[in-house]
């Protein structure tokens, strides 16, 4: 029975490592998912301000 219990352990222990790395990885996407959406909106932001800015000097040239 002491094989067994070993067995058992190690199949618990091999779960709650898969389970952490899950983890680990399911928090990593969040936070790569949260940097690219503000990645996304400064570059949205910096488009729209440099947008204005060629209005205005093609204005000046015309």
């Amino acid at each position: 029975m002491e094989g067994m219990t070993h067995l058992a352990v190690a199949y618990f222990g091999m779960l709650l490592a898969i389970a952490l790395w899950t983890w680990t990885v399911v928090q990593r996407n969040r936070r790569m998912e949260a940097r690219l959406e503000a990645l996304e909106r400064a570059g949205r932001l910096a488009r729209s301000e440099s947008d204005g800015k060629t209005d205005a000097l093609s204005d000046e040239k015309a």
